[in-house]
């Protein structure tokens, strides 16, 4: 399998979903199917990572201490932000 080339048998039901799945994607099922499998077998010590191994990603990295608003006070920003966004809402 040198040129990555490599046919498997899925059950109806997986294929079934995988198919659904890569239609709402806009993507072939086979194509899907590589994505998942590639990501099920990254080994992240293989490669250098640019900004930091993703696994280490977690929020001590973040600077979150921005404090909260209230909904209250937030809802009328967000809303406005959908009109202009997409129209009034009907």
């Amino acid at each position: 399998m040198p040129d990555g080339a490599l046919n498997i048998t899925l059950s109806d039901y997986t294929a079934s979903k995988l198919a659904e799945k890569a239609k709402a994607m806009g993507i072939a099922p086979e194509e899907l199917a590589a994505m998942v499998l590639d990501d099920k077998f990254v080994d992240y010590d293989d490669f250098t990572w640019i900004n930091g191994d993703p696994r280490d990603d977690n929020v001590s990295n973040y600077d979150v201490n921005e404090p909260g608003r209230p909904w209250d006070e937030v809802r009328p920003e967000f809303m406005a932000l959908i009109e202009k966004t997409f129209g009034p809402q009907e």
